[in-house]
């Protein structure tokens, strides 16, 4: 199957899972004020855990996002809400310590990134920052499957990092993809919907395929895919 194929294929499973969520999608997000009371301890329970997981990820998530926009004052605003989780104790309580070390030497140079709208280098340096964060968060235990999710969620924005990068790493995709492919792997058959885990599926085919021809068109648009499908999949397992 060629990757054009693919696509075809995964946009119209994608579109047939986001109907579906759409007709029967139920809110249960929990609001900023009671995020913000919550204890961090080894006793908070998987609701609770997943809102300060989003609460850790989203600064880092929406930074990758602004350096892919090349908006340097959505930069400059993501970057105090990324100082806000730092001052306030949020890393220190949720990030291993070996983990913070880097992490705290990593938004000192973000800063240095974002004075020198160096978009890469800040798409780069946030997107790996997203990623040690959901490796290293002190609280995974009960919500296994979304750090599954948010390690795919990650492949979509390291690739899109990657390939704005001065000079495409396809070594680094390569390797990102078979990581992401084996957290797809741990939890698609919790996935209760077949035209999402099929569409998943032929992700993996097309960006296998793309990396291995360097079709740098191809890649950037499975891997806009992949964060929709991310979307698609939290609301179904």
């Amino acid at each position: 199957m060629n990757s054009n194929s693919v696509i075809v294929k995964g946009l119209l499973l994608v579109s047939l899972s986001i109907t579906s969520i759409f007709a029967n999608e139920v809110n249960d997000e929990v609001d900023e004020a009671s995020i913000a009371k919550i204890v961090i301890s080894q006793n908070m329970n998987k609701k609770e855990s997943l809102a300060v997981l989003d609460r850790v990820l989203s600064p880092f998530e929406d930074m990758t996002e602004y350096a892919l926009d090349r908006d340097i004052s959505g930069m400059k605003k993501g970057y105090k809400n990324i100082e806000k989780i730092e001052d306030n104790a949020l890393l220190k309580q949720t990030i291993s310590s070996t983990a913070l070390r880097i992490l705290s030497q990593n938004i000192e140079n973000l800063e240095t990134y974002i004075d020198n709208a160096d978009f890469s280098q800040v798409a780069l340096l946030s997107s790996n920052m997203f990623n040690n964060s959901v490796t290293n968060f002190k609280y995974k235990n009960n919500i296994q499957d979304q750090i599954h999710i948010e390690h795919l969620d990650y492949m979509g924005f390291r690739l899109l990092a990657l390939l704005n990068a001065k000079n495409t790493d396809y070594t680094q995709m390569s390797k990102i993809i078979t990581n992401a492919k084996i957290n797809w792997n741990a939890i698609k058959e919790k996935v209760k919907d077949e035209n999402s885990v099929d569409a998943f599926n032929l992700l993996f085919q097309g960006l296998e395929e793309s990396v291995r021809t360097k079709n740098s068109v191809m890649i950037k648009i499975l891997a806009e895919l992949d964060l929709a499908l991310v979307d698609v999949i939290e609301k179904k397992i």
